[in-house]
């Protein structure tokens, strides 16, 4: 579609946004009122956002959030975390861009599309995937730059300070004569200049399934700038700047966004779609965490398995030891060795308090102290401590009644969590302090009185996770 076109679209589904945020504000008083289901004595309910119905992923420009949803994209003032103020809102129809992601100092935001989506609930084909680009320097309107067509999306990722981004997903078919099989690997854009996008020549992350190329499903960027890729059958990190020695080649050579240059990781008995039905969703290398005194060897990452039949098969959050990974041996003669990393633990949340059934584990974010809020699906939140990586412990719950949590986000202190029935949910650890942040504030004058969100899209029946399911 374009600009032109999408910005047309996206004035006619405006004129429907008339009178929305009124039954926002009718609401505040009940949006302080805790759901029904299980809350810790640890977690204080502070409010809920329900115009962000569908929402499937959030992130943080300084005190501005941009939520990702099936109906659009919203932004929020978030100077004051109890008492969220909508900003602006672009609707239309998106499927599924599940990790939002923005460069902060060029106050860029990007979408992407997942070759499995929408542009209407009518017209379930985009026969192929694509990455949006959109300057949010006034937060309350999202002005197009780009949109560059892949032969996937589902996730677009930022390496190299957002010079570079990485899109994997699912598999398409128009675009791309490789038969990958039902996933793809991770491409690459140069975004220097974020209004013309140059696709990198190289796919990124290829044969990473002992020797063969699936599903590349997520990248996550450490405090080194090393950018990690879940996908199925393990995660491997890469450097995407500077000189490194190549672990596989022996040589030393210069690292890019398109030319990242591997770094440690590797294969994983959980997240393998043949044995498993999933894949290796998301990951985070702590690079403060320790195991066995060693500073910077332990990996999180979670596994999501949606459709498990019995609570043995969910997907399940882990923890791993990157030793034994650093000189190639997750990339080296694979397909004969089938290498594995060391497990340390893994969690679910099966029988555990707060808990009423089973469900995969799905997105995670850590506080920056080896505690971490990880999403759950219908069993909401869970906070857990893996400063002994080999003993991960759940410290808190959050589980409303009609929970359908998919991230959960830590912000000033606060936990925001992205719930595809509820909208955004507020929350707080009680006895702890907001943190500032460490991103550059935002800010843009408010709507005019009157101006809200609508439920564009009629809510019909509970979308079918997408993230794993081969098309």
């Amino acid at each position: 579609m374009s600009l032109r076109l999408r910005a047309l679209v996206g004035l006619q589904v405006l004129a429907l946004l008339v009178g929305a945020v009124t039954a926002s504000r009718a609401s505040t008083v009940a949006a302080a009122t805790p759901p029904a289901g299980a809350i810790s004595s640890n977690v204080e309910f502070v409010t809920n956002l329900p115009e962000a119905a569908t929402a499937i992923s959030i992130n943080f420009i300084g005190d501005t959030m941009f939520v990702s949803t099936v109906k659009g994209l919203l932004s929020y003032d978030v100077s004051d975390p109890t008492h969220p103020q909508l900003l602006g809102a672009l609707p239309y129809y998106i499927w599924e861009n599940e990790d939002v992601d923005v460069d902060a100092k060029r106050h860029l935001l990007f979408v992407s599309r997942d070759p499995r989506g929408f542009t209407s609930p009518a017209t379930t084909d985009f026969p192929y995937g694509a990455v949006e680009v959109y300057d949010v320097s006034n937060p309350s309107v999202f002005v197009p730059l780009s949109v560059t067509t892949l032969p996937t999306g589902h996730t677009t990722t930022c390496v190299d300070g957002c010079n570079y981004t990485w899109t994997g997903g699912p598999a398409t078919s128009p675009l791309d004569a490789h038969d990958w099989g039902f996933g793809r690997p991770i491409f690459a854009l140069d975004m220097r200049d974020p209004s013309h996008p140059v696709r990198c020549p190289h796919e990124i992350d290829a044969g990473q399934n002992d020797g063969q190329t699936t599903y590349a499903h997520d990248v996550q960027v450490d405090a080194h700038g090393i950018a990690w890729v879940s996908s199925d059958g393990g995660v491997r990190g890469f450097w995407v700047n500077g000189k490194h020695r190549n672990p596989v080649t022996g040589k030393v050579q210069k690292a890019t966004g398109c030319d990242p240059v591997p770094y440690a990781g590797g294969g994983t008995d959980l997240g393998r779609y043949k044995t498993r039905a999933g894949l290796m969703h998301n990951s985070w290398h702590d690079v403060n965490a320790s195991v066995d005194g060693h500073k910077g060897d332990v990996l999180y990452a979670t596994e999501e398995v949606t459709d498990a039949g019995s609570c043995k098969g969910f997907g399940r959050f882990a923890t791993y030891d990157l030793r034994g990974t650093f000189h190639g041996e997750g990339w080296r003669n694979i397909a004969k060795t089938h290498f594995r990393m060391n497990e340390l633990d893994e969690w679910t949340p099966e029988k555990q308090p707060g808990s009423d059934g089973c469900d995969s584990a799905h997105y995670f974010t850590d506080r920056g102290d080896q505690f971490l809020a990880g999403a759950y699906y219908t069993q909401g939140t869970r906070f857990l401590d893996v400063s002994d990586p080999r003993h991960i412990r759940q410290v808190g719950y959050y589980r409303p009644d009609d929970a359908d949590t998919w991230a959960s986000y830590w912000h000033k202190g606060y936990v925001f969590i992205a719930d595809f029935q509820r909208g955004v949910d507020v929350i707080k650890l009680k006895g702890q302090a907001p943190m500032p942040s460490a991103m550059p504030a935002v800010t843009a004058p408010p709507l005019p009185a009157g101006r809200s969100l609508v439920d564009v899209a009629s809510r019909q029946e509970h979308w079918h996770w997408m993230c794993v399911e081969p098309r």
